[in-house]
Parts: C-alpha cells; structure tokens; sequence
C-alpha cells in the first residue's frame, strides 16, 4: 500500500484473458462458478466501477508482471514534474529527525549530502519498481494467509498476486488528483483524509498514524478486500474486518519508524 503517492498509467488491450476455471463469481457465499473472460480495459474499468466483476475475471496467469511495470512507470512519470517539491519535503523531514537524535552536525551534514546525491542520481529510480515488486509480493502472502487461514477459503498465492496487482491500479486516480494538488501547494502537506488535523506541532508518530487515514489508502484496502472475498466466496465485511487489522498493524509500525526519521512505506 504506496512514501509518496504512485502515480497515473497508461494501458492496452493485448493483455491476455483469463482461462474459465480459476474462480467463483458469487457476491456472496455459494456455489462456485464460471469466471468470465474479460479484456484487460474491461477489467480496469469495473475496477472502479464493479470490481467483483474485475476480480472475478483474475486467473493464474502472470499478468502482475505487466500490472507492476505500469505502476513503476506510473510512479516514475507522476515523480517527475514535482520532485524537487518531494526532495524539499524529505530533505527536510530527515533533517528535522536528525536534530531530534542530537547528532552531530557534522554526521548529519554527511547523511544530507548522501540523501541528496541519490536524489539526484537516476539509479536511485530503480528503487521504485524494486520495492513495488516487493511489496506485491510480500501483501499477495497476507492476503493468501488472510483468504485461506483467517476465512476458510482456498486461494492460490499466483491468482491472488494478480488480484493484488489489479488493486494497485489505484494509482490513477491518485495521480489525477494529488499531483496537482502538490504542484498547486508547492509542498507535500497535501492530505485527503485525518493527515488535515495535523499540524506542525504534531509529532511524527499521531502525524504518520494520522495522515495514514486517507481516502485511497483505504479504498485499497476495500478492494484487497473484495478481491478476498471474491477468491474465498466470502462477504466482503469479514474480509474486510480481517484485512483492516493486518493494515492497522502496519501502519502503527510505519508511524514507529517515522519517530525515527524513516519513512517506510508500501
């Protein structure tokens, strides 16, 4: 689940379909069915506005390969136009931590300039699809866990890869909407969801916790969880309720590294 926000991506309709035998299309328990086969444009579209139907159509191909590159690409393209704002607002972040640690200036002078020289080094890019892959690979095994052990379900971790790649697909309209809001800001405190109580006197900790509650972040977690419910012909609330929990857990720890000074997300 994306330090900064992930971006906007671009599709096409090659993408394989499905085979009909991977998946139950129930919206609530009962008799496993036929899934149907859906064109990927099919499939991104009912994301959004159907999404059972988009899972539903997920088989065990390997189409979280093509799903990962766009969401890197996606990534890539929305840092582009505002990254000194996110360098701004990093460097700024970590310098702020690091006065907290009481370090000396001259250990924090050495870790600014090394933060800014990958800043400015095009390799440091290569860590955005890195930690995408892993970071589907790494919730593919919860929700596997969550599906199967938590619900009773019998999921496949290849077929539930791919329906956790689809959820990441998010990263439209978080791109439509907060990239112009940093652009129109020049800052990164651009928050659509609890992070509008926080406030410079904050600390890192409630500032993290909070600003963690945001729209899409919790849109995601919605679909993981239809995408669950789905697999495991289960309703959507149970999964729903045991997804949150492991999200919350995650999140507590996230805002435990940010007392650090390290912003760690996925």
């Amino acid at each position: 689940m994306p330090a900064e926000p992930a971006w906007f991506a671009g599709v096409s309709g090659w993408m394989m379909t499905e085979t009909t035998s991977e998946v139950g299309m129930a919206a609530t328990p009962g008799p496993v069915g036929a899934a149907p086969q859906m064109s990927f444009p099919a499939k991104l579209w009912n994301l959004f506005f159907d999404p059972r139907k988009t899972f539903a159509s997920v088989g065990r191909t390997h189409e979280w390969l093509i799903l990962g590159i766009l969401v890197s690409a996606i990534s890539i393209g929305g840092y582009m136009p505002i990254k000194s704002i996110v360098k701004e607002s990093q460097m700024t972040r970590t310098k702020e931590a690091l006065v907290e640690r009481g370090l000396p200036e001259e250990q924090q002078a050495e870790i600014l300039s090394g933060m800014e020289d990958n800043f400015d080094n095009p390799i440091y890019l290569l860590f955005v699809p890195v930690s995408i892959f892993a970071a589907m690979f790494i919730v593919a095994g919860v929700l596997l866990f969550v599906g199967n052990i938590l619900l009773g379900g019998d999921l496949k971790y290849l077929r539930t890869l791919n329906a956790y790649a689809w959820t990441a697909m998010i990263v439209i309209p978080v791109t439509l909407v907060t990239v112009p809001l940093v652009m129109a800001k020049g800052s990164m405190d651009v928050s659509l969801g609890l992070g509008v109580l926080t406030s410079p006197d904050t600390g890192a900790f409630m500032r993290k916790l909070l600003s963690s509650f945001e729209i899409f972040a919790l849109w995601q977690v919605w679909l993981s969880s239809v995408a669950v419910s789905v697999m495991a012909n289960v309703k959507t609330g149970r999964a729903f309720g045991a997804i949150f929990v492991f999200w919350f857990i995650w999140v507590l720890a996230q805002s435990g590294l940010a007392t650090l000074g390290i912003n760690f997300s996925m």
